[in-house]
């Protein structure tokens, strides 16, 4: 089977103010200890899945660049020896301009990384302050350039909106830096504001304001506006490419491909064995355990959470993930899943989207019908998804 996998480097030099994800600041004896048992699950989920071709890797975190060069190559030639990757498989490391270095990126392009995600954020020191980022927008430049000279092309820049104290001009600055540096690439996030996080507790203090809902719908609707006139097309809620430039193994999660997370905290989407079959399930969820510790402690024999997903969630997984997609969900598609229309399931929800305005049916080049979100449905993709549980 086609496999996407994905590795967890739960590490950072500073954890950011806005961050809930499973990542911490730890010295290198912690990330070395964890490297190892990383390599551990590697070997094991290599043994257990050795007939499947990979398309896709991703290493993501936390900050993979600030995993040590040896270490990160011994990780990395653990999966080569593990896993077969094939050919054109797309290969992305995520980084932060603060961590990342020549010698780091030449170690991880010698493994075959040829994809690069740059923790960007945005153009305004102050704003990159505000939120706990270790980086300027200098050093973000430098970074994209340094990577640029050394061959690799395909480079993202991650960015976000609705950060404190953040106008619509600071936004489409920052844009339009990003798009002078020629990156083919780009993910632009709304800031959420976490529970549990400082900057949650900063706004709840009063300390700091985010911009309210209206105002980030402007910043959306203006950025779409100036990343395609730079030819940067929109092809899901968040992301936008130049031709030929869209995140492969992103798309594998928005159109339910099967993937393998490993290292601490990490999820997989997965066949269900036949007894789990046999329990309704027609895809397998799992989940690593988040607590570093615990996991280097068990691995390679880490307690996974498992969920089975029966076919009434997995199609409304299908909706949820796959009209995130400027394409939408395509019909042949839905039926070679479920052995039904989507209209059979979904018929009077669509009806109403296209109805008001949200939604509406288009042919793609193969013919095949896809449903998908207009401009306006994609800004109120929540209120899509209440009618779809309906």
């Amino acid at each position: 089977m086609l496999l996407q996998l994905y590795l967890h480097f739960p590490f950072c030099k500073r954890k950011c103010l806005y961050c809930d994800f499973v990542s911490a600041a730890a010295n290198e004896q912690t990330i070395a200890a964890y490297c190892l048992a990383l390599e551990k699950e590697i070997r094991t989920m290599g043994e257990k899945y050795a007939d499947a071709q990979v398309s896709t890797v991703f290493l993501g975190g936390g900050t993979p660049s600030i995993v040590p060069a040896p270490l990160m190559k011994s990780v990395l030639g653990t999966l080569r020896e593990s896993f077969f990757l094939l050919k054109d498989a797309e290969f992305t490391t995520e980084a932060n301009p603060g961590t990342l270095t020549k010698a780091w990126l030449e170690t991880v392009m010698e493994a075959g990384v040829n994809r690069l995600s740059l923790g960007v954020q945005a153009a305004q020191d102050a704003l990159l302050c505000r939120i706990g980022r270790i980086h300027t927008f200098a050093d973000a430049e430098q970074s994209v350039k340094m990577a640029q000279r050394m061959g690799l092309g395909n480079i993202n820049a991650d960015v976000m909106y609705g950060l404190p104290g953040q106008t619509t001009a600071d936004y489409l600055e920052t844009l339009e830096r990003v798009c002078a540096l020629e990156v083919p690439h780009v993910s632009a996030y709304s800031l959420i504001v976490e529970e549990g996080t400082p900057l949650c507790r900063s706004v709840e203090a009063g300390e700091m304001t985010v911009p309210d809902d209206d105002a980030c719908a402007a910043m959306t609707e203006a950025g779409i506006a100036l990343l395609g006139k730079h030819g940067y097309h929109q092809y899901e809620i968040s992301n936008y490419a130049r031709e030929g430039f869209a995140c492969r193994h992103n798309i594998g999660y928005w159109q339910g491909a099967w993937y393998l997370g490993m290292g601490a905290a990490a999820h997989s989407m997965l066949p269900p064995a036949q007894s789990e079959a046999e329990m309704g399930a027609v895809r397998l969820r799992v989940a690593n355990p988040e607590d570093v510790n615990s996991y280097m402690v068990a691995s390679p024999d880490v307690k996974r959470e498992k969920s089975l997903i029966t076919a009434e969630e997995a199609m409304f997984e299908t909706m949820m993930l796959g009209l995130r997609m400027n394409q939408g969900v395509g019909e042949r598609h839905f039926e070679e899943n479920f052995g039904q229309p989507i209209t059979a399931r979904y018929g009077k929800a669509l009806e109403s989207l296209v109805r008001d305005g949200l939604g509406y049916w288009q042919e793609h080049p193969s013919g095949e019908l896809f449903f998908a979100l207009t401009a306006r449905g994609l800004l109120l993709q929540n209120e899509a998804l209440l009618r779809l549980m309906d």
